[in-house]
């Protein structure tokens, strides 16, 4: 039996599986599938010769972790949806047995491209279409009767019969798919001409400063929001009468309020505070003329707490929190009257982010949106049998859930609101939003829709170059278009930068010029680019492409992949001799540096338990692997002791480090504020510099020197809120 390294693509069934890439392909298109997924999609066609028991399956796909068997069932009832295999007692593709376990059963090949196979023309014929000719294996006997001239017209006239029959049915065909395109084209037309355009959304309040999240009171006459009208303000929390048209504003201590949501029959409001590290969740009685007075805290200290939804009761709020000290993010409930929180949902996939919830109008399903691996997913638990269900899909961010009805999800992404059903999983387009205005939304009925919308697609910017040093002062100011989301200094030119560009979904990375305000495009992309590092001795530069840790090529603009899409990874930087690229990545739970050779394109491991690393001199820096933020430890050699160097770098994918010489200098950031650190890794001289976090936006470049820090800095983005009404 081949193993996985014998071949490179397998035909599974009507699916190919990339097994060096590990990806699963549906028509050449890729199809989303979680990593534990084609972690035990892999396994069984490993071992496709037999049956594999699930007690196997523990030991073996989830040995990084302890799972209750319903979690591994769940994984396969998972792979059987992605895999289209609705019917257990027919399986096509996995075969279950009682007390034996499961085995792949589709056919297996091996197959040189993802391009289906063309059919030949000759193999294509009309006939294939029509009524078969009966003539030669349906005989007519002559009735006795008949003389010698009836016997000799009797078959002209039996072959007319026939023709007209063939030509009738032939017609019959026609004029039914006639009429069902027809149909379709009519009924997809009426879709397409009933899908809202954002300029023709009502406007509920006007453009006066910023809004986050949104909550709608049952009865749909008050809109509570997380806002501000300042980017030096903090967000504080509003409320507008939509019956008298005013907007009043209900706390002013809070220091960073992100999410709000109406609980207890629309008396009280519930609200996060959220300070890194020290979030808290707080309750604001709607009885009281100052309701900030009377403001009680529910939970406080946690690490984070996510988006807030209605609960199985009018007391119980739902949200994601990720508790203090812990890694993950939970699904709980809690009752207001009692104050205890319990959990409802708990991920089952390392690497993954839990971040919404919405709660169905029988009480008895959730639809959960987490994302993972690059890939945003939409899962309905069963809150009676706790049995998990992945109803959805996809690789374009999902910002909200939330019910319609029992058949129907609304989901809010970056480009358009849609309308999910559930049983046939069509997909209706309810909002289309190119500009990618609509932040939030939030509905009391399911069919009164009200969401945020910016005035900008995205707010206006500047970059700011800052010194470093005793004097930091501002350098210059560059004025950039708003599709312009990061840039890097080019050490080869003072009149160009490095650039990320996002704009209609598209992702360019590029080279722009400061005296033409032209970008020379390097790399276009549908998939979300990151770009990491710049060499132009190397002639490289490092990104990642859909969570691939890439290489590309400034000569021939090639793209050459070192990690696959399932492979987790951290950051990446080049050699001192830029002959290698070090990357940190995460195998089996554990992560550890690997040195990737430009040349021969093969990964050795560098050091184990370490996250991050740059190159200084002769040694390195390095950031040791760590639930949280990462020690910082130096190594004269890979050889030598690590010597600690008291002070930790941010992990979160917005942040960067770099080492200019002596200097290492990185950002952190909070829900308020950006940090700058600067330290002299030699003599210890640490200093940290604070900003608004959207005025110094934390994805920071430094120049080859360390003498100049470039960062973006963005004003305030007016939101209005704004409603439609489905009517389909």
């Amino acid at each position: 039996m081949s193993s996985l390294t014998d071949i490179k693509l397998t035909k599974l069934g009507t699916f190919v599986l990339d097994l060096d890439d590990q990806v699963l392909y549906c028509d050449a298109d890729e199809v989303a599938i979680e990593p534990k997924v084609m972690a035990l999609l892999l396994y069984l066609y490993e071992n496709r010769d037999r049956y594999v028991s699930i007690e196997e399956l523990h030991q073996q796909v989830w040995s990084d972790r302890i799972v209750s068997d319903t979690a591994v069932r769940s994984a396969v009832k998972k792979l059987r949806l992605i895999l289209g295999d609705s019917d257990i007692a027919n399986a096509r593709y996995v075969k279950s047995v009682s007390k034996r376990g499961y085995k792949l059963v589709c056919e297996v090949a091996p197959v040189d491209s993802l391009e289906p196979d063309d059919v030949p023309p000759k193999d294509i014929q009309i006939n294939d279409a029509l009524p078969r000719d009966t003539s030669d294996s349906v005989k007519t006997l002559p009735a006795p009767s008949l003389d010698a001239s009836e016997l000799t017209s009797e078959p002209d006239k039996s072959a007319s019969d026939r023709w007209f029959a063939t030509w009738l049915a032939f017609a019959t065909v026609l004029a039914m798919v006639v009429g069902w395109v027809k149909y379709d084209a009519i009924s997809t037309f009426i879709k397409e001409t009933q899908v809202v355009k954002v300029a023709d959304l009502d406007q509920i309040t006007s453009f006066n400063g910023e809004k986050l999240d949104i909550s709608v009171s049952s009865d749909g006459r008050y809109v509570a929001f997380s806002g501000r009208t300042s980017i030096e303000d903090d967000l504080q929390v509003y409320i507008f009468d939509r019956q008298n048209g005013t907007t009043r504003q209900l706390t002013y201590n809070a220091e960073n309020v992100v999410n709000v949501q109406f609980a207890q029959n629309d008396k009280v409001l519930v609200y996060t505070d959220a300070i890194d590290g020290n979030t808290a969740l707080r309750l604001l009685p709607l009885t009281m003329v100052e309701p900030e007075q009377g403001q009680i805290t529910l939970i406080e200290g946690v690490e984070s707490i996510g988006d807030l939804s209605q609960g199985r009761h009018p007391s119980e709020v739902l949200f994601p929190m990720i508790p203090a000290g812990a890694g993950d993010s939970m699904l709980y409930a809690l009752d207001l009257q009692s104050r205890q929180y319990s959990r409802l949902f708990t991920l089952s996939e390392p690497n993954e982010l839990l971040y919404h919830a919405s709660i169905s109008p029988d009480l008895r399903q959730l639809a959960v949106l987490k994302e993972g691996q690059g890939h945003y997913h939409v899962v309905l638990l069963n809150l009676e049998n706790r049995e998990e269900t992945l109803v959805y899909s996809r690789k374009a961010p999902i910002r909200h859930v939330d019910w319609k009805n029992l058949q129907t999800l609304l989901l809010l992404g970056r480009t358009s609101l849609i309308q999910l059903e559930l049983e046939s999983g069509e997909e209706i387009k309810l909002i289309e939003d190119k500009e990618t205005l609509l932040r939030s939304i939030d509905s009391h009925n399911g069919t009164d829709i009200f969401l945020t919308k910016r005035a900008l697609t995205r707010a206006n910017r500047l970059y700011l170059e800052q010194s470093l040093g005793a004097q930091k002062q501002v350098l210059n100011i560059i004025d950039a278009e708003p599709q312009i989301v990061n840039m890097y200094y080019d050490e080869t030119s003072d009149t160009h930068k490095w650039v990320l560009l996002l704009q209609n979904e598209i992702f360019t990375i590029g080279r722009l010029s400061l005296d033409t305000r032209k970008v020379e495009p390097y790399l276009v992309s549908k998939e979300v680019l990151e770009l990491l590092s710049i060499s132009h001795a190397a002639k490289g530069i490092l990104l990642k492409q859909g969570g691939k840790l890439a290489l590309l090529s400034m000569e021939d603009r090639q793209v050459e992949y070192i990690t696959s899409s399932s492979e987790i990874t951290s950051d990446a930087a080049f050699s001192m001799d830029n002959q290698h690229i070090y990357y940190g990545v995460n195998v089996a739970g554990e992560w550890e540096i690997q040195r990737y050779s430009i040349e021969t394109k093969m990964s050795t491991l560098l050091l184990p338990e370490y996250r991050s690393i740059r190159p200084v001199g002769d040694g390195y820096i390095a950031a040791k692997a760590a639930p949280g933020d990462g020690p910082l430890y130096y190594f004269s050699d890979l050889d030598s002791d690590a010597i600690a160097l008291n002070h930790k770098i941010d992990f979160r994918h917005i942040c960067r480090w770099y080492v200019r010489g002596d200097l290492v200098i990185w950002s952190t950031f909070d829900t308020r504020k950006t940090y700058l650190h600067t330290l002299n890794w030699r003599t210890g001289e640490y200093s940290q510099d604070a900003h608004r976090i959207y005025a110094f936006y934390p994805t920071i470049s430094t120049d080859a020197a360390g003498s100049k820090v470039l960062a973006l800095s963005v004003q305030i983005n007016d939101t209005a809120v704004v409603g439609m009404t489905i009517k389909h």
